[in-house]
Parts: structure tokens; sequence; C-alpha cells
């Protein structure tokens, strides 16, 4: 493993974030982007992490960033808005496993899982209105007369469709079928 690699991988450490301030949380979204380095290329500057609000999984599709089924009990969750200047194609390329050119992004937005300490959910947008519009956060920036209108809007990851269980399950419950997985 290379220098750069084992930082990348030290630089976040998932960790439960159930107690953690709105500005650790924001350090963990800027910490994850870091890391993912593979996936969102910076390409100059430091990412910051713009906005951050607890979510209920039933909100997330009126913001059109996608949707997000939980098996069992909602864990807490907190949509994170990450602002630098990034280039996606890995983020798109191994998502959709094709080689599309190069994807310049400014946005990229999380819904944390807290229980888990990682994103359940990841979304990115090249300008700021669209988060703008879809948060109603009229103080996140709007830059949408410098591109292209049809640019800017957010690529959710593919997620299967899962139907919900009839009954609502404990947190961490395996789902019957599924392969328990452990943390290392």
């Amino acid at each position: 493993m290379s220098p750069e690699e084992i930082n990348r991988l030290t630089i976040f450490q998932k960790r439960p974030l159930t107690s953690a301030s709105e500005k650790e949380i924001k350090q963990a979204a800027v910490n994850y982007t870091l890391a993912h380095s593979f996936e969102f290329n910076i390409l100059s500057g430091t990412p910051e992490a713009i906005f951050a609000r607890p979510i209920k999984a039933a909100e997330i599709p009126s913001t059109g960033l996608g949707e997000i089924n939980f098996m069992g009990e909602e864990p807490p969750l907190m949509l994170v808005v990450v602002k630098g200047d990034f280039d996606t194609t890995g983020f798109v390329a191994r998502r959709f496993q094709t080689s599309n050119p190069p994807r310049s992004t400014k946005y990229i937005a999380y819904v944390f899982d807290l229980r888990a300490g990682i994103p359940s959910l990841t979304a990115t947008g090249l300008t700021g209105k669209y988060f703008r519009n879809a948060l109603n956060d009229s103080t996140l920036p709007d830059e949408s007369k410098l591109v292209d209108p049809q640019q800017g809007k957010p690529e959710a990851l593919p997620g299967e469709k899962v139907e919900p269980p009839a009954q609502k399950l404990p947190y961490g419950t395996t789902i019957p079928g599924e392969t328990p997985t452990k943390n290392p």
C-alpha cells in the first residue's frame, strides 16, 4: 500500500456520529470526501462543508437527491453539502461502469447515517442553484448563470429498489436471506 493510500485511509475514520456536533459532522463529510479521492478527485483548493441539517428519510425525495429505504428502524440522518472543485469521473464510472468524459462538479451532497458514521446517499451537482432550490436554503450560492443549467442537475447513486418490510426491525437486525458483514 502506498503512503498516499495509507494517508487517505487515516483521514476518515468511520465511527458513530450520533453524539457529534454539527461542526464535527461537517468535518467528517470533508474528511470522507478527502479519503475518497479515487471517486472525487479534488482539482484545486480544499473542500468545505457549507450546509448541514438533520433530515428524515421521508423528506429526501422532495429534495430531488434520491431515496433511501431502511429495512429496519430509521437511523438519525444528517444532510451535508460539501463545496469544492471536483472531477467526479471516477465516481460516475465506478457506479455506472462507463467511460464517460471528465465530469467537473462543485457540490457533493451526503446523507449521513449517524449511527453508521458513513453516507447512505451521495449526489453531485455542478452549481449551487440546484442544492439552493432543493434544500430551500437561500444561503447557498447560485452559480447557475455560469454554466449550462442541464449540467447542474445532481447525479444520484443508482440504488436497488428494496421493498420495505411488513414490520420495522430493530436497528442492526440481520435481514432474513442477507449475509451479515463484519466491520473492520
